[in-house]
């Protein structure tokens, strides 16, 4: 059996929270390559789902959104986690992924949106923001204002990725679900 089908399965495993048949399924996964990254963060992530459920999920999304540009995946996801583990619970989520996030090159979304002043013009500062950083994105309003801005200005397909991409970190929201309307029909 390939790989990409074992880690397949165990992923579909780990959405549906069942992290001990998950967990079974990316031991096989180590057993077919022990240096596969997404099977050992897959371990890392099922063992955290089985006490912290809702922040295994979060964990998750955000491995999916760094584990192609960052150099140690793995190091981010076992910080994040112990610290989670270690008794931090008062703190956000969301929190600790920010200051995460912080340590990689980007600009804030409030510094994208000054540059989007500055030159008054979205798809100017859009263009050169994408192709020379990334807009770090880490609060709810930002991300419903960032899908807004570049459904306006036309960007449909980035608006739909960003979407498919970052909306199951928020669950049934509402507020986040009608941001699909905002898309021309027949782009869904």
């Amino acid at each position: 059996m390939k790989l990409d089908t074992i880690l397949n399965r165990a992923e579909r495993q780990f959405l549906d929270k069942k992290y001990k048949s998950a967990l079974d399924i990316y031991a096989i996964a180590l057993s077919i390559d022990k240096n596969s990254i997404d099977a050992k963060v897959g371990v890392l992530l099922c063992d955290l789902g089985l006490t912290f459920e809702e922040e295994a999920q979060v964990l998750y999304y955000y491995f999916q959104t760094i584990k192609d540009t960052t150099t140690d995946p793995i190091a981010s996801i076992e910080n994040l986690s112990e610290t989670l583990i270690g008794g931090n619970l008062e703190s956000d989520i969301y929190a600790l992924l920010d200051a995460d996030m912080a340590l990689y090159d980007g600009i804030e979304y409030e510094d994208f949106l000054h540059i989007i002043d500055e030159k008054d013009n979205f798809k100017e500062a859009f263009e050169d923001a994408i192709f020379s950083t990334k807009v770090i994105i880490s609060k709810k309003w930002e991300f419903i204002d960032f899908i807004k801005k570049l459904t306006e200005n036309g960007y449909y397909s980035v608006a739909l990725d960003y979407l498919e991409s970052h909306a199951p970190m928020y669950k049934n929201d509402q507020e986040i679900l009608t941001l699909y309307s905002l898309l021309p029909k027949g782009s869904v």
